[in-house]
């Protein structure tokens, strides 16, 4: 047993068993670092770079913030819609009101029909409900989709360092 090869081979192997054995004491997931998307920092007050073991934590973060905003935005747009149609609700009973009134003094009616004129102009025309509607699901959608890119990078770069 004089054979120098077959001792290196046995000091490598137990070598390595001693490397592998220290790797596996430690906790891997606290030494990978993930990079963090700007605009996630920006939101969550992140770092840059966390590690893949807080990871998931600041990935809920992210979720639970795009989803609280999501729904106040939604609650805004509808308490500012509530807003417009009390306003138009309170012209409409005004206008009404007038009407019935204008008749009964001189000019009323000639009073009447240029107030209606102008009020007119500041009516919603045709249409424009589906506009607003149209732009508020678009600025939801192009919202969501920012997300979801966010995401799925920060999704792509934990699955990344998990792979290697």
């Amino acid at each position: 047993m004089n054979n120098k090869n077959f001792y290196y081979a046995v000091c490598a192997a137990a070598g390595f068993f001693l490397i592998a054995m220290t790797v596996q004491g430690c906790d891997l997931q606290k030494m990978v670092d993930v990079d963090v998307p700007r605009d996630v920092q920006k939101s969550i007050g992140s770092e840059e770079t966390i590690s893949l073991a807080d990871s998931t934590y600041e990935w809920n973060r992210w979720q639970d913030w795009v989803s609280t905003n999501s729904e106040a935005f939604a609650r805004n747009i509808d308490a500012g819609n509530e807003r417009v149609a009390l306003i138009e609700s309170i012209t409409a009973l005004g206008i009404g009101a007038l009407g019935e009134v204008s008749t009964t003094f001189p000019g009323g009616a000639v009073v009447f029909s240029g107030l209606s004129l102008l009020a007119g102009w500041f009516l919603k025309k045709p249409g424009t409900d589906r506009v607003v509607a149209k732009e508020k699901e678009d600025s939801y959608n192009a919202g969501i989709d920012k997300g979801k890119a966010i995401a799925a990078t920060v999704m792509d770069a934990v699955e990344e360092i998990k792979e290697s």
